[in-house]
Order: structure tokens, then sequence, then C-alpha cells
């Protein structure tokens, strides 16, 4: 089967969000098998090509129209460590990006109308050239070259099936997109049919029919040109076909569940080896250990280095990382109970909710120490800033990425806290089983896959108040029968690595589903 992956991001090369993992394993799997697989991704300033090598520059370029000129894109060939190919899509204005979706704090310091965290102001010109260039590949190479199936990562690449439904290059191309995130600011959408039609150059048919009030969305441009609609858990599909979501997804939900539009869900898997924690060169940790048999003696030793070398001391410097504040603690660093966040700082994650929650545990509790790690929304973390300075040595924030630094923020803690008001399907809970980190998180989307009382916590209604109830609760488990915390983290380390591998998400759930597919294109 040849399968073409397209993607903003990708694990390794730009990163961003959890996309990048899922791009990054569909790849690697599918090529496992035996599977020819192309990833198609933007250069932009911060990508990494460590892991690519035999690059070719194609003797070929295009142009495609866009916005009433002609765009000239390039494109780079490479084989990536992993045994998949690589087309790499070049332009100025990709290459000037100093992060994939997000302007960065340098960018602001050089143009202060690029702010940071805010969408880049060229994004939809960025969708839509990075689609048009895509589909402009397909007339520079042979027809046996070209795919059979097209999978588009989001709504950055959800107009790819109507574009290629213009061309016949792809006449015998099905295309599937997956729906990472349905819920507010991720739509991509144009404000207009007017705006649409400039951009896209789509039809006003196609684009009438792809309305949400005003709007013209790409996920529905998507399901309205032919494409499979699959989302990234089971219980997010479900989410995003009820019509009492229609806040959380923008106004999407009514319309999918009005039009009867199938949503697929495939719960995403995990790659294990690039976290695996019996291994520093995977984890990227300083000790090795064993939550799946209980053996978390380098678990500690990481949790003494993190705040030994990183958290306590005025000398640590690490690329992308600002840190506030310091953590007090016991000469055992066994006495304390270690919260933590790991992730971006935005709204959908529910840190408004968390950060309300923080002093009320911490007056009550005088072990309780909390660590934040990410970046995001400015208002959020200035939040996240003011409790370390209002609580001294019970709060630090590593503001920023730097992967050594984050995975320790979550290896270090007894527990994570997810209190996101939507996700679809969550990669930091599993990231957390696997380090021995038991996940207490709002029972929403992908994040009920965690086992209630045997991999995790979950509690329901995603207030501050049922959030303080939730940790003082668990703060008192841990203290009066720390056995059964114990038995947690085993279970949630061993449902993570064999519950959950993306192998077996491939061989149980994609390959079928693609295989599906094509039975039905030649029925």
């Amino acid at each position: 089967m040849k399968i073409w992956i397209v993607s903003m991001e990708c694990a390794g090369i730009a990163e961003a969000g959890g996309v990048k993992n899922v791009s990054f394993s569909l790849c690697k799997e599918f090529s496992d098998l035996k599977h020819k697989v192309t990833l198609f991704i933007p250069v932009y300033k911060c990508t990494c090509l460590d892991s690519l090598f035999e690059f070719n520059t194609v003797e070929t370029a295009a142009e495609v129209e866009l916005c009433g000129r002609k765009e000239k894109i390039t494109y780079t060939t490479a084989k990536s460590t992993s045994n998949f190919d690589v087309v790499l899509i070049n332009h100025p204005l990709f290459a000037e990006k100093e992060a994939v979706y997000t302007y960065t704090e340098n960018e602001e310091k050089q143009n202060p109308n690029h702010k940071k965290g805010c969408g880049h102001l060229d994004g939809l010109f960025l969708d839509v050239l990075f689609q048009k260039a895509v589909c402009a590949y397909g007339s520079l190479i042979p027809r046996s070259d070209i795919p059979e199936i097209l999978h588009c990562q989001d709504a950055s690449t959800a107009m790819l099936p109507a574009f290629i439904a213009n061309s016949k290059n792809f006449k015998k191309t099905n295309s599937v997109v997956t729906i990472h995130n349905a819920g507010p600011f991720y739509h991509h959408s144009f404000t207009s049919i007017g705006e649409a039609a400039w951009y896209t150059g789509l039809s006003t048919p196609v684009l009438e029919k792809s309305m949400n009030g005003r709007a013209v969305e790409p996920f529905l441009i998507a399901a309205n040109s032919g494409a499979y609609l699959t989302t990234v858990s089971e219980d997010y599909a479900r989410e995003l076909t009820d019509p009492a979501n229609a806040e959380a997804t923008e106004g999407l939900a009514p319309i999918f569940a009005a039009r009867h539009i199938e949503i697929k869900g495939i719960t995403n898997g995990f790659d294990f080896d690039r976290y695996n924690p019996t291994s520093k060169d995977a984890s990227k940790l300083p000790f090795e250990f064993e939550p799946e048999k209980n053996d978390l003696e380098g678990k500690l030793k990481c949790r003494k280095f993190f705040i030994q070398n990183i958290v306590n001391t005025d000398n640590f410097k690490a690329e992308g990382i600002k840190k506030y504040g310091k953590l007090e603690c016991s000469s055992e660093y066994t006495k304390e109970i270690f919260f933590a966040y790991h992730g971006r700082i935005t709204t959908q994650k529910g840190l408004a909710v968390l950060t309300a929650a923080v002093p009320a545990i911490l007056e009550n509790y005088p072990d309780a120490r909390f660590i934040f790690a990410g970046q995001g929304e400015p208002r959020l973390e200035i939040d996240i800033v003011r409790l370390c300075e209002k609580y001294p040595g019970r709060v630090c924030f590593m503001n920023g990425y730097n992967q050594t630094v984050v995975r320790l923020a979550t290896a270090v803690a007894d527990f994570i806290v997810l209190p996101s008001y939507f996700e679809p399907c969550g990669l930091e809970d599993f990231i957390a089983q696997v380090y021995g980190t038991v996940p207490i998180a709002h029972r929403t989307g992908g994040l009920n896959k965690i086992d209630d009382g045997r991999t995790g916590f979950l509690y329901d209604s995603n207030t501050a108040g049922v959030l303080i109830a939730k940790l003082s609760e668990i703060i008192m488990l841990k203290t009066l029968r720390p056995s059964q915390i114990a038995r947690m983290v085993k279970s949630g380390a061993y449902s993570v690595h064999h519950e959950y591998l993306w192998k077996t998400v491939i061989q149980k759930k994609y390959l079928p589903f693609f295989k599906e597919i094509l039975k039905n294109s030649k029925e």
C-alpha cells in the first residue's frame, strides 16, 4: 500500500503538539509493515534534519496560485532513519517561522505585532500554500508513485481532499482526514465564503456546503469532498457527533450530527521506545527505573537531581526554559507529595481550574508541592508565576520547552493533574503512567482511557471546588494507604506499555480501516 502522511509537524523534525507523535508513529509503523510511506512537511526555521539523510533537491519546482499571485515551491526529498520517505516543502514564509503554529518570544521582540503564543498572522495562507504544494507534487512524479491513501493530519491539511479532487493525478487516491482537535481556536476556518474563495479557489457550491454560521470549515470541506473522517479516540468521536457539544466544538458537533457525518474514533497509540524509563538514551532522564515492577529507586534519584540541579540552583541554564520558584524538600525527598502539570498552557487545558485550586491545597496540606512545565497563553503563564511568588518553596514553573526538563518535570512527580475542559486523546497521561506518575484527570474525551481507581483518577465536574476535593482525597490516600497508590503505579505503566503500543493500534485499527477503504473504492 502506498500512503502519504501530510502534517505540519512530526516528532524529531518539527514539533508543536500531540500531532507530531501521531505523524511520526503512523509513518514508522506502516513502514515497518513494509508499506511505502511518504511524509510531507514544511521546512521551518525550527526544523531539525538530524534524523534525515539522502537529501535530494527535486529538479522541477512548482508554482501554485494563491491569493491572486503565483507562489514558487521547491521540494527536497530525503529518507528518515526510521525507514520512511520524506518530502520537505520549501518556501520563504515557512523558513522564517521559529515555531510551527505560533510566534515565539524572540519573534515578538523583532516585531511587536507577532505576539508570543499567538497564531501566525499569515496562518491561513501557510495552510493553503502547504496543501496546494502537496497537490502540485503529484504532477511532478510518475503515476505509479501516487498514493492509494492520502492521510491528512488536522485542520491545517483538511482541505487537501478538495484540492486533489480537481486533479486527474489523484483519481484513484482515497483521502482520510484525522481530527486531532475540533475545539475553539483549532478550526483554521475562514471568516466568510469570500475569504475562503480568495485563499482556496474552491467553487462556491463546495464552500457553501461547508459553512458553520458565516465561517467556512476545513473539516466540512473534507467531508464534502469524499474524505473519510477519523479522530483520535472513541470517546472524542462520540463527543464530536453529539449536538450537545456545540460550545466545545465551536458549532461543529451539531452540524456533524445533523448531516449524519460519520467520524471513526481510533485511540492514539504510544511510542514506548521513545520514553522507556529503563533506558536513559530513550527517556532522556538521568537515572533508570521500571514502574511496571515497582522499581522506583531511579525515579527518586531523578527527583533529587531535578530539585538540586535544576529547580533550586541559580546556575542552571537550559535552552528554551525560563525558571520560576524553588522547592523546599526534606532530606529524603519522600515526605512531600508532588503534583505536576506538563502541557500547553492554554484555556482548553483547564489551567485556570488548576491555578484556582492550588492555594487551597497548599494552605491545607503543608507537604504538597506543585511543578508546572509548559508554555502558551501569557495571562495563564502570569497566574502560575504569581503562585510561585505567593508560595515560595512550594511551587515551581519551567516556562518553555526543553525535552529533558519537561520529561523530568513529569517523571519526578507522584501525580500529574490534567484538568482539560475537553481532550481529544491526551498524551501526557500516557507519558506520566510510563514514568510511574499517576494521572488525575477531568473525565472527558480521550482522558476516559484512564481506568478510574486502577491506572489513575477521574473526576466529573471541572471546577476548582471539585478538583480541590479530589486532590484532598488523593493526598489522604497517598498518606494513609500508599500501597494502593503503588498498585496504581504498576497497573498504569503496564497498561500503557502492553495495551496502547502504536504497533498494536496500526495492526488492529488503522490497517483494517485502510483496507476497507480500498475495498470500497473498488466496488
